[in-house]
């Protein structure tokens, strides 16, 4: 995997674009980034691990950091990253969530993470994914290496690498684990475990199980059993209880016989006693059908008569009928011929003189009638005459008004058109208006936005002023150490002079007048803490400084926006223009108002003659209609009188006819029904007359005598049939053959009834006692049965369990396992063999063969794992020793080649992808000048191969030996800036 371009925006503390071209490092192989503290250097990379893995470990779970503190809420955060793998190059882009301002209003809104992956494709980017998750699943594809992974073997943070030298092996294995992925021993280790804990607890149950059914068996046998032989005492329990299960059987079967023999006794008893009460029963109720017999007959007597009764019966009521119809018709007939004689007709008529009198009044008031319905139309005609006349005279007023109209329309469509016109030009001014109020509200919030920053400003100002001073004095204290240090070295030499060694200075063995400080000596450190006293001071003055140009920078952006004028002179110009813009939206809205007024004058100016000249047309139908509606009533006026008579209108005519024609008829009818119910009456009386002959009753009355009703009738049916039933089954009862030849003495059913239930109680007792024993029997033979199956079963858990603890103590490193290693820490361990041997590659060079790494699988003390440990072998002393007890020079040597040797490996296992492009961030400022020297030997020869090597340094003597630079600077803004020189 080989970098090849970086571009920065908006990103830490680089605020304007930045680009690095790294391959133009590739003829040099090695090159240095170079800064101050602070300004950026390890920024760039955070910015490719962000482009990568969409995450930069400094800040991880901070994202929000990554945009510059010095980006204006316009200014833009993107980090650009190009790289290739094996002849494949590709960019990804990406940007981190940040709150933008919002299009429209005011305010800020977030914008959303984005990325972006292409492909170059000949001349041509292609894209291959666009969301930030579609992006990191094809760039884990692409890169082959997990964030961890390529933070270890890519970009060698700083003081990454010295951590895993020096790191205790439970934290070199949480190192090791994430970047071999060997999770998954640890789990089949507490699979193992796991699955040891269940076997223990079911090993547990299986045992209580067992001891609670030899209880239960025990008290089955109504025993104890013994703590040792229990399963063979048991077995001897079972033995006898099936000895006593079978002589239990053969005492209850014979008591069953017992019962049997009783029980058939007692049953021939109770059918012998039924037989004779049934015979005894029967006898009885013939006797008492004898007695009844009499009465029965009268029964019979009574019910035979009651029926020629109801044979008769229907002509009776016959007759009855007729008789009072034909009295009813009578009587009817007086009061129609009352009502004929009232209404003027003769009391003597028959009826044809009646029929003749009907048909001529009916002609009579066809006639009546038509005249009657006209007559009926006279109030609408009358009606309908004046309305027309109204309708007329509404005419000819409209006709007037419509004329008076159309002379008016042409002077009022001339003012409407006026006003619209005047209404339209000064809707026109809205946009303009609505414009300037928009820019002067702007400028508004501008400008006192601009209030609130100049004040921040002065109080920055302030701050950095102060943070001059501080500088100052930090600087002249500095200033006053160097030279109490310079001043008081002879006394420091003079303190190392010894009588009779030479002067370091002079060379002299004598020493008269050794100097002497003046004052508190000043040591190396307090030089140091000077220095580090006065880089703070300088970098506060810094960050006050940059504070202080970006409020500025607010400032004059936000009074260019308010056009370099207070609020109060925006003030005095909105208000003229909001006034400007109410006017122009109030005439705007009266536009449509107008222009419909405009239009419905048009139309009715259009319309106006046509609508006079339909008034006339309904002027003179008006006309037509009073005048027909004047001559119908006319015409109806005359009819009347012709028709009515005597009478006072028609409608009177009418009732007199219909009171006459409804009496004749009313009489003709009456005539006629009396005739026809006299013929029915007669009839009636003669088929009555016969029936009674011929059912021997003498008159009406003495059938009427011996009627019964129809339930009464039913009760006698009941009684006789019963009767009769009775006597039938009592002569079948006595005929049986079950009956005959019957004992007169009665046997004792109570006596043969009490030995059946002793037997039947002997029975009870011994079935009971052999069920009992056959149950305890059954339940205590399946009991043993279950207790030696839960012993094996118990004897085959124990031994795999036995199995499954060893093994699970033998992978957790306890128990068998002497080593004290467990299963993940062993597959580790074997990686980090590889890792060290890689590494003593070139810690022997850069030691000039005296140091050399060891991997230490030692047993560590107390319950701390083994089997990651490291040690470093010395050959001047032939002894292995802790990686701590290096100096700081010697720890940086081993550091850079255990993270060297590590790169290897994890590359190895990544696929063999070739790692072209290599950073390496601090550490060296350790170093002296020989280590120092050895170092960039080390690393020059990390060039084989076309390999770039980028490091991050303030070393000046780094500075020398590397012509290839990145230099880093802070602009007068306070922002930095990338300058790349070779």
């Amino acid at each position: 995997m080989k970098i090849n371009r970086l571009s920065i925006t908006g990103f830490g503390p680089y605020r304007t674009t930045q680009v690095i071209d790294f391959d133009a490092y590739a003829d040099d192989g090695l090159f240095l980034i170079s800064g101050k503290t602070g300004a950026g250097k390890s920024s760039i990379l955070d910015a490719i691990a962000f482009a990568l893995y969409d995450s930069v470990p400094r800040y991880d779970g901070t994202k929000s950091r990554l945009r510059s503190d010095h980006c204006a809420p316009g200014d833009e955060t993107r980090v650009e990253l190009e790289f290739t793998i094996g002849d494949t190059r590709y960019r990804v882009a990406r940007s981190p969530e940040y709150e933008v301002p919002k299009k429209r209003g005011a305010g800020m809104t977030m914008q959303k993470s984005a990325a972006q992956l292409d492909v170059l494709d000949g001349a041509d980017w292609a894209g291959i994914a666009s969301r930030p998750v579609d992006v990191a699943n094809e760039l884990a594809e692409i890169v082959g290496l997990k964030k961890e992974q390529f933070l270890q073997v890519i970009l060698l943070a700083q003081n990454r690498f010295q951590q895993f030298l020096l790191a205790s092996s439970r934290d070199r294995e949480a190192v090791l684990r994430s970047l071999f992925g060997t999770a998954r021993f640890a789990d089949y280790e507490d699979a193992v475990a796991e699955r040891r804990r269940e076997l223990e607890k079911q090993l547990a149950a299986a045992r209580a199980q067992a001891e609670q059914l030899i209880a239960d068996a025990a008290h089955l046998a109504e025993g104890q059993a013994p703590e040792t032989g229990a399963i063979e005492w048991l077995e001897e329990r079972v033995f006898e209880l099936g000895a006593r299960m079978a002589s239990a059987i053969s005492e209850a079967s014979a008591a069953d016989l017992v019962r049997d023999a009783a029980e058939a006794k007692h049953a021939e008893a109770t059918e012998l006693r039924r037989r004779q009460q049934r015979r005894a029963d029967a006898e009885k109720r013939s006797a008492e059908l004898d007695d009844a017999e009499p009465a029965i007959s009268e029964r019979r007597s009574e019910l035979e008569i009651a029926e020629s009764v109801e044979r008769v019966w229907p002509y009776i009521v016959s007759a009855h009928s007729a008789r009072s119809a034909s009295e009813t018709a009578r009587g009817s007939l007086e009061t129609a011929r009352e009502s004929h004689v009232a209404a003027g007709g003769s009391a003597d008529a028959g009826t044809d003189e009646l029929d003749a009198v009907a048909d001529s009044l009916s002609g009579r008031l066809a006639l009546l009638h038509e005249v009657l319905e006209q007559e009926s139309r006279l109030a609408a005609l009358t009606e309908a005459e004046a309305e027309a006349a109204q309708r007329r005279q509404a005419a000819d007023a409209a006709i007037v008004e419509r004329e008076q109209r159309l002379a008016a329309l042409p002077a009022e469509i001339t003012a409407v058109h006026d006003e619209l016109t005047a209404a339209r030009v000064e809707a026109a001014r809205v946009d303009g208006t609505a414009t300037d109020v928009e820019r002067l509200l702007s400028a508004r919030a501008a400008a006192e936005r601009a209030d609130e920053i100049e004040d921040s400003r002065d109080e920055a100002r302030k701050t950095e002023a102060q943070r001059v001073r501080e500088n100052t004095e930090a600087s002249a204290c500095l200033q006053r150490m160097l030279d109490e240090r310079l001043a008081g070295h002879a006394a420091e030499l003079a303190a190392d002079l010894r009588d009779g060694e030479p002067c370091a200075v002079c060379g002299s063995t004598q020493h008269p007048s050794p100097a002497e400080h003046t004052g508190d000596p000043v040591s190396e450190a307090d030089i140091e803490t000077a220095r580090d006293a006065l880089a703070d001071r300088e970098q506060a003055k810094a960050d006050a400084a940059r504070e202080v140009s970006a409020l500025e920078a607010k400032l004059a952006e936000q009074r260019a926006i308010a056009g370099e004028r207070s609020v109060e002179q925006i003030d005095s110009e909105l208000e003229p223009a909001r006034e400007r813009l109410a006017a122009a939206q109030h005439e705007a809205s009266r536009v449509g108002d107008i222009a419909k007024r405009h239009t419905t004058l048009l139309e009715e100016r259009d319309a106006g003659d046509a609508e006079r000249e339909k008034l006339r047309a309904e002027r003179d139908a008006q006309v037509a209609a009073e005048k027909e509606a004047h001559t119908e009533v006319a015409r109806i006026r005359r009819a009347v009188d012709e028709q009515r008579g005597d009478e006072a209108s028609v409608a009177d005519a009418v009732q007199s006819a219909t009171r006459q024609r409804e009496a004749a008829v009313a009489l003709a009818s009456a005539l006629r029904t009396r005739d026809d119910r006299d013929r029915s009456a007669a009839q009636a009386e003669r088929s009555l007359a016969e029936n009674l002959a011929e059912h021997r009753f003498a008159d009406e009355a003495s059938a009427e005598a011996a009627r019964r009703s129809a339930p009464d009738r039913e009760r006698l049916r009941d009684s006789i049939r019963s009767h009769d039933d009775a006597r039938a089954a009592v002569r079948a009862i006595l005929t049986e053959p079950e009956l005959a030849d019957l004992p007169v003495e009665q046997p004792d059913t109570d006596a043969t009834a009490a030995a059946v239930a002793e037997a039947r109680q002997v029975r009870d007792e011994a079935r009971r006692v052999r069920d009992t024993i056959a149950e305890r029997h059954t339940q205590l033979v399946r009991t043993v049965t279950t207790v030696k199956q839960r012993l094996v079963d118990s004897a085959a858990a124990n031994a795999e369990f036995e199995i499954v603890q060893n093994l699970s103590k033998t992978l957790a490193g306890d128990g068998p396992n002497t080593r004290k290693m467990r299963l993940e820490g062993f597959v580790l361990a074997a990686e980090l063999e590889r890792i060290v041997e890689a590494a003593n590659a070139r810690l022997r060079t850069m030691t000039g063969g005296r140091y050399s790494l060891e991997h230490d699988d030692s047993v560590q003390y107390r319950n701390v794992k083994s089997g990651l440990g490291l040690a470093i072998f010395d050959q001047h002393t032939g002894v292995a020793r802790a990686t701590h007890s290096l100096s700081g020079g010697e720890t940086f040597l081993a550091s850079l080649a255990l993270a060297l040797g590590l790169a290897e490996v994890v590359t190895a296992r990544s696929g063999g992808i070739t790692l072209d492009t290599l950073f390496i961030d601090e550490g060296f400022g350790s170093l002296d000048a020989d280590t120092l020297e050895v170092a960039m030997s080390t690393l020059d020869s990390l060039r084989a191969g076309g390999r770039t090597v980028g490091l991050i340094s303030h070393v000046e003597g780094m500075k020398e030996q590397i012509p290839a630079k990145l230099r880093i600077r802070i602009a007068d803004g306070g922002w930095s800036e990338i300058q790349q020189g070779t």
